[in-house]
């Protein structure tokens, strides 16, 4: 069905005028508010990501911080009981007696009219 159109006249006052007007107006007013809060909208959304960006970052760079840290001190306390150990060593290279034993054992040296006999260790008969 199709409408009827009507021939009725506008009446073109003060009133209706203003009435536009302000409908014009209110509606710029909404699109540029709509505007602002979308721009602002995308400004926070730009700032959030990168600032989620960074932290995501940083806890990565922490964890592997924190796994090289632990893998440092785990060296350190080798070189601390290889240190402790050394310096026993060297305690004991000051000893004389220590060192006559040392010579025996690993150079075969003798006092004078000692003879020296070579027992196999059992940790050698197992090997072979």
């Amino acid at each position: 069905m199709k409408k009827a159109k009507t021939k009725v006249a506008r009446i073109e006052n003060r009133y209706i005028k203003d009435t536009a007007t302000m409908n014009k107006t209110r509606s710029r007013r909404r699109i540029a508010l709509f505007r602002r809060l979308a721009f602002m909208a995308i400004i926070f959304a730009v700032v959030g990501g990168l600032l989620t960006i960074t932290y995501t970052q940083q806890v990565l760079s922490l964890k592997d911080k924190k796994e090289k840290q632990v893998e440092v001190d785990k060296k350190m306390v080798a070189t601390k009981d290889e240190e402790e150990a050394l310096n026993n060593q060297i305690k004991k290279l000051h000893d004389d007696d220590y060192i006559a034993k040392l010579a025996r054992s690993e150079y075969y040296l003798s006092k004078d009219g000692e003879i020296i006999f070579n027992i196999p260790e059992e940790n050698s008969k197992q090997k072979e």
